[in-house]
Parts: structure tokens; C-alpha cells; sequence
């Protein structure tokens, strides 16, 4: 594709700032619960500060201990905690930098496609909820950043640029780079085909970057972490294992409640960001089924105008959302890993007509309101949660706070031992003894990960177990219930139970 047939994204950069801005001002509304003690010491986002701890002791991803995403983002992870603290203000800042990223990537998009007013209220309005207010994992941030960045260079009509950009997301994250990697496969294919320059040199020119890319990064990675691990992290094994075990999914138990939670009454629907997920991907398929009959059409055409691009835009949008519920979503909270391929795609729809400017009218109403529940929560946990040096000062309730420091007090000058399914308790609180691994799920434990924690409870004075709410133990294991069986409890709160030899 020559260069004058390219989309230009110039003027994006203040459309880029004023995302930011809206993105940043709603994770200061939610910093409470960004900079949760619960979410770092037990939950998803303090395993990254686990990660790295256990990374340069010498333990290898997959063989010594859980992990699901790629070696990219473990690189990643290295490389940042070594310029900045292992602290989780460090980790929030890293996650910062990837919600500016996808700010950058939609800003781009938007331009590309010269998006009509209308249309960049709604993104402005929505993007808050296109954007996670914190990555559980940085396998989370480096994908959106890559898929986003890529779905900007598609919207110009550089297609070979955006399969580069997707090569490397699936070295970040093994699941929707794939997905995406084939769809822009596929449209270079097809239009090679239509108009009759199927050629090597031709395909060649298109793939090149990517394979080299690919390249680059499969050989830093694999001298790095070795070509054993590379395979391993790059096919999603372990990953899509877990998913069968724990029987994740859109449709599964907790899944499902996402849509449809127990007793749920209409109120739910239109105060929460159902209510837009649901309306935003009716509207997303409606304008793709139309958008891929004239894509189609239009695949013999010599130039590129900017409805094509549009129309491209709009199709892959609606199919990568689509293979998002069907094959990637995991819990109930997983409705955010993509967002942001929802909201751009329906914020790329045409407004041509009444009817879809009404839409997409309605579209920004309901965006709207689907931060009363975010308001509402971030203004219970300014007024209820504080920071305190007995949770590293991270915030909390009043009642976590005063379990947690009852379990301090009796862990004092004894070999205390965590057992938690993630999380990085024992680098926020050095007195307990160092972790063994981190993700103690199904399917993703290791054996030398649960040998060691074994060791870790051969070895205990005391044992805790947070009950916290969201943020329970590790997976039970026939060794580990073994190594249990020799304690009792001896003390429970709200929040943890306390475990002692008989």
C-alpha cells in the first residue's frame, strides 16, 4: 500500500489528552479501591510484585510457579521494577502508563476515521469504562497498549504495521492477539486475492514486519527465559487448562452473574456497565453485519477511502468482541479486558442518519449512567476506607485493618507462613517467610510451586489464611491438605483464620 493512500491521525494528540484526563480523573474517584491492602496483599495485582521477586531468585515461570500470560510482559515486568520501587504505588504506575497507552491507540483510531463530534462525546464519555481503572496483571496493560495501537494503524489502512503490533501482544498475553493476528491475515489475504496480486513478493511485503517481529522477539525471549518456556508461554496451555477447570466463561456460573446476577432487578441494568455493554454490543453487531457485506464489496477497489476503513474497523471490533465472550472471558469482573475494542468500534458507527445519531444519543445517556455505581462504591470507600501504616499503607476498612492487625500481633517473632492463591503479602510484610509461588489455581500450580509450599508449611510456627471477600486461599492440593492436617485452627476473624500445631 503506498503511503498517500494511508489514513493521516495528525491532531490526535490533544483528543489523546483529553482521554487521559478523563481516564485519570476516574481513577482518582476510585483510588481507594485501586490501592486496595486486600488487592495487593492477597489478590491478582500484588502477584506482580510476586513475580518479579521470584523471577530474580532464579524461579522460572510455568516449571517453578503458576503462570498463564506471556514472557513479554515478564520482561516487561523486570525491566520496570528495576527503574522504580517494588511497591504497589510502583505497579499503579506502570498500569497508569498503559491506560495512557490505549488513550493514545483510540485517539489515533478516532482520527483515522474522522469521527463526527457526536461520536467523540461518546468515546470521551465512555472511555472511563473502555479502560480497566488498574491491570490485574501487566500481561493485561501490555496487550491492550500493543491490540490498541494496532487497531490505529488498521484505521489508517496500514494493515502490515498492525499485524506487527499483534505478533507482539501475543508474546504479551496468548489469547486475542492470535484472534486478531488471523483477522488482519485475513483481509490482507483476501484483498491480495481480489485484485489478482497473490504474488510472493506482494505477501512478503505485507508479513515482513511481523516475522520479524516475531523473530526478534522469540529470540530475546528465549535466550532470556529459554526456548523451553517460550513454547510453553506462547501456546496458552496452562492458561485455556485452567479455564476448562474452574469452568470460566461467559455463559458459566460466575460468569454469568456479570449479566445476570441472583435477584437482579431492572434497576441493575441501566446503573451499571451491563446496561452499556449489552446496548453497545447489539449496536456494535447490528453495524457490522452491513459493514461486512460493503467491506466486502469494496475489497477489489484499487484506493482505500475512508468508509472502507471504517467498515474494517467495524468488523473486526464486533468479531473480536464476539470471540471475546465465546472463547476469553473468564469471571464475572472479566467484561473489562476489552472494553475498549467495544467502545471504539461502536463509537466508529456511522452517524449518517436520524436514527443511528439518536443512537448513539442513547449510547452516551447510558454510558452516563453506568458511573452512578462507580460513584456511589468510590464514595463509601472514601468515607469508610484509610490508609494505615499496619497495611503498609495501602487502604482499608476499619475491620480488615483490626483483623490484620491481630494476626500481626500474634505472628510477632514466630515463622509465619501466608497461604493465599496470589498476591505479595510477603514482600508488603518481610516477617512472613517468602513466597513460594504465586496463582495457586487449578491447572496452574506446578509441582515444585506446591513442594515448596509444603516446605513453607513444614516449617510454620503460625499459618494464616485470608477469608477475605474476593480474596481466599490457594487451591487445596492432596499435599498440601496433608501437611495441614498437623495444625489447628486456633483463631478466626472476620477476614483470616489463624492455623498452629496441634
Amino acid at each position: 500500500m503506498k503511503l498517500q493512500e494511508r489514513a493521516s491521525t495528525a491532531g490526535w494528540i490533544p483528543l489523546a489528552a483529553a482521554l487521559s484526563a478523563v481516564i485519570l480523573l476516574w481513577d482518582l474517584v476510585e483510588l481507594p479501591g485501586i490501592l486496595q491492602f486486600d488487592h495487593f496483599a492477597f489478590g491478582d495485582s500484588g502477584s506482580n510484585l510476586t513475580i518479579f521477586y521470584l523471577v530474580s531468585h532464579g524461579y522460572r515461570p510455568v516449571i517453578d510457579f503458576g503462570y498463564a500470560y506471556g514472557l513479554l510482559s515478564i520482561l516487561a515486568d523486570m525491566i520496570w521494577f528495576r527503574a522504580v520501587p517494588l511497591t504497589p504505588v510502583g505497579y499503579i504506575a506502570a498500569s497508569v502508563l498503559c491506560q495512557l497507552g490505549v488513550a493514545c491507540g483510540l485517539a489515533r483510531t478516532a482520527r483515522a476515521l474522522a469521527l463526527r463530534p457526536i461520536q467523540l462525546v461518546f468515546l470521551l464519555v465512555a472511555v472511563g469504562r473502555a479502560v480497566m481503572p488498574t491491570y490485574w496483571n501487566f500481561a493485561h496493560g501490555l496487550e491492550a497498549v500493543l491490540i490498541s495501537a494496532a487497531m490505529a494503524e488498521q484505521a489508517r489502512g496500514a494493515r502490515a504495521n498492525a499485524l506487527g503490533l499483534t505478533t507482539a501482544a501475543v508474546f504479551a498475553k496468548p489469547s486475542m492477539g492470535f484472534v486478531y493476528s488471523a483477522l488482519l491475515l485475513a483481509l490482507i489475504a483476501l484483498r491480495l486475492y481480489r485484485r489478482g496480486s497473490i504474488t510472493l513478493s506482494a505477501w512478503f511485503n505485507q508479513i515482513k514486519l511481523a516475522a520479524a517481529v516475531g523473530i526478534s522477539l522469540g529470540a530475546v525471549l528465549g535466550v532470556v527465559f529459554g526456548a523451553d518456556l517460550l513454547w510453553r508461554t506462547v501456546i496458552p496451555i496452562s492458561g485455556a487448562a485452567n479455564y476448562r477447570t474452574m469452568k470460566m466463561g461467559f455463559f458459566g456460573a460466575d460468569g454469568s452473574t456479570f449479566w445476570h446476577p441472583p435477584h437482579a432487578s431492572w434497576h441493575y441494568y441501566p446503573g451499571t456497565m451491563i446496561g452499556l455493554w449489552a446496548a453497545a454490543t447489539v449496536y456494535l453487531v447490528w453495524a457490522a453485519i452491513p459493514a461486512a457485506a460493503r467491506l466486502w464489496r469494496g475489497l477489489a477497489t484499487k484506493s482505500e477511502s475512508a468508509e472502507t476503513r471504517r467498515d474494517e474497523i467495524i468488523f473486526s471490533c464486533a468479531l473480536l468482541h464476539l470471540a471475546f465472550i465465546f472463547f476469553f472471558y473468564g469471571l464475572a469482573g472479566s467484561w473489562n479486558y476489552y472494553s475498549y475494542l467495544l467502545i471504539a468500534g461502536a463509537a466508529a458507527v456511522p452517524v449518517d442518519t436520524r436514527f443511528r445519531r439518536g443512537a448513539v444519543g442513547a449510547l452516551i445517556v447510558i454510558a452516563g449512567g453506568t458511573y452512578y455505581g462507580v460513584i456511589q462504591s468510590s464514595i463509601s470507600d472514601w468515607r469508610g476506607m484509610s490508609r494505615s501504616r499496619v497495611t503498609a499503607n495501602l487502604w482499608s476498612l476499619p475491620a480488615a485493618r483490626n483483623d490484620w492487625t491481630t494476626v500481626l500481633a500474634m505472628s510477632e517473632g514466630r515463622r509465619a507462613v501466608a497461604l493465599h492463591y496470589a498476591g505479595a503479602v510477603e514482600i508488603l510484610f518481610p516477617q512472613f517467610e517468602p513466597a513460594s509461588g504465586t496463582y495457586f489455581t487449578p491447572a496452574l500450580e506446578s509441582a515444585p510451586e506446591i513442594q515448596r509450599e509444603v516446605a513453607r508449611i513444614d516449617s510454620a510456627g503460625i499459618i494464616v489464611v485470608p477469608t477475605l471477600p474476593g480474596w481466599g486461599g490457594p487451591a487445596a492440593t492432596p499435599q498440601t491438605d496433608r501437611a495441614l492436617a498437623r495444625f489447628k485452627l486456633t483463631a478466626r476473624t472476620a477476614n483470616f483464620s489463624v492455623y498452629e500445631p496441634r
